[in-house]
């Protein structure tokens, strides 16, 4: 049971690391949003992280894609590369990953790009098997 729990929280953490990965290339989208308008900014930022995907971000966690959807909306795909959905808590995980999701959203300052163009960002994983575990998804009135 505490194995359980140490996994828990080690899987926690390293999804944290992914969206402190998103934060911190985000910062170059925020500087391009002084010059351009957001539709070439989002491109912009999609086109750099597929040419790297997939990318592993840590030893458990790869991001497959990151795509533009309509309505000033980005999707980042990621898997769980050593996660079974029938194995994990998927309310407690996803949860405890909105919530810091949520909270590196309203104070990252590499974030203020999507903040003032009122951009949707969507957070979508799958387990290692590709079957799919939750979507988070921030809007604008979230932030």
């Amino acid at each position: 049971m505490e194995e359980k729990k140490t996994d828990k929280k080690l899987l926690v953490r390293k999804i944290i690391n992914i969206v402190v990965v998103i934060a911190l290339a985000s910062v170059g989208q925020y500087y391009y949003s002084k010059y351009k308008s957001v539709g070439s900014e989002l491109t912009a930022l999609v086109n750099n992280y597929n040419k790297a995907c997939p990318m592993m971000i840590s030893n458990d966690i790869r991001m497959e894609s990151v795509n533009t959807l309509p309505h000033n909306t980005v999707q980042y795909d990621f898997t769980l590369v050593r996660v079974q959905k029938e194995k994990i808590d998927l309310k407690a995980l996803k949860k405890s990953v909105e919530t810091e999701i949520l909270s590196d959203s309203k104070t990252n300052p590499s974030l203020e790009a999507f903040r003032d163009n009122s951009s949707t960002v969507i957070y979508n994983y799958k387990d290692g098997s590709e079957k799919e575990l939750f979507k988070i998804t921030l809007t604008p009135d979230m932030y």
